[in-house]
């Protein structure tokens, strides 16, 4: 059996076992059983911790939970259309991306389980199982070993995992898949996102630096709505509710700037008009760069 590790690395005590299927995965968790005081020994104590872990880790992989079982000895007796339990307030299948309150769908799923059990009329042992019937075309195509590391949390060195582009459009949306993956992990973001030191220049057209959106995201999650250059309120939302701030690179990729955190801001479009063209622009830029602990005046090359 597996153990999944939380945010900080922890391991936690909440076996759970997984099984490759064509088009992705069962994941198979048990409840807590056992008692410190008893003659059994306590077992799964932070079954709670490691269902959450399951969860957000769907959702971080854009995966799609499709069914749900029940799979304790009492319901194995029963055909596999009546074990299948549908957690209050959700519909299978359900895409984990969009689900924002993964402590809410454990609940849910728990209280169903305990539901079905305390109906069930068949004999056995009463402990509750479940497999988790997921659709990941990711994940039907890594190896066992792969799938594996990505559950048990040894494969997650960096929240931010976005691949930089030039094109506009698919920056945008990368941008907004990193921002929520970062406010699921709100309060647990240990680490930044690497960023490039060396941008590169797609030419065509005209010729476009290659973006990070996980530097963007980062910026635009840590200034919460507030421009970093004039503390002011961003002037408006945007369609999906987000303050409309933009991410201004304190020295221009143009000027050989890097595109990482520490030469990056977010600002009102006023602001951002001023740090490029503004008459004073060159000390503005230094005094927010004294003003914001994590710039670093780079020099132009």
């Amino acid at each position: 059996m597996l153990l999944p590790r939380d945010e900080e690395g922890r391991k936690l005590d909440a076996e759970f076992a997984l099984e490759k299927t064509n088009d992705g995965f069962a994941l198979t968790v048990e409840s807590r059983s056992g008692s410190d005081l008893g003659p059994n020994r306590s077992r799964n104590k932070e079954y709670a911790a490691g269902m959450r872990m399951h969860l957000l880790r769907m959702a971080e992989h854009d995966m799609t939970l499709l069914e749900i079982q029940v799979a304790s000895a009492k319901a194995l007796k029963l055909p596999e259309s009546d074990r299948v339990v549908v957690p209050n307030g959700y519909s299978l299948p359900l895409q984990m991306s969009k689900v924002s309150d993964f402590e809410r769908l454990r609940l849910a799923i728990g209280r169903k389980s305990a539901a079905f059990q305390n109906t069930s009329k068949s004999t056995g042992n009463n402990t509750k199982k479940m497999h988790l019937i997921v659709r990941s075309p990711s994940a039907a195509a890594m190896s066992q070993k792969a799938l594996e590391e990505l559950f048990t949390g040894r494969a997650e060195l960096s929240n931010w995992t976005e691949q930089p582009t030039d094109d506009e459009e698919e920056l945008r949306r990368r941008v907004l898949k990193a921002r929520r993956l970062a406010r699921m992990k709100r309060g647990s973001r240990s680490t930044t996102p690497d960023g490039q030191r060396n941008v590169k220049k797609i030419s065509g057209a005209s010729n476009r630096f290659v973006r990070d959106p996980n530097v963007i995201a980062w910026v635009l999650e840590e200034a919460s709505g507030t421009c970093d250059a004039c503390g002011q309120n961003a002037p408006f939302e945007r369609d999906d509710g987000d303050p409309y701030l933009e991410v201004h690179h304190v020295r221009p990729l143009s000027e050989g700037g890097p595109d990482t955190i520490d030469n990056a801001l977010a600002c009102c479009p006023n602001c951002h008009r001023e740090l490029h063209f503004g008459r004073q622009r060159h000390r503005f830029r230094l005094e927010v760069v004294h003003r914001i602990n994590r710039l670093r005046d780079w020099p132009a090359r």
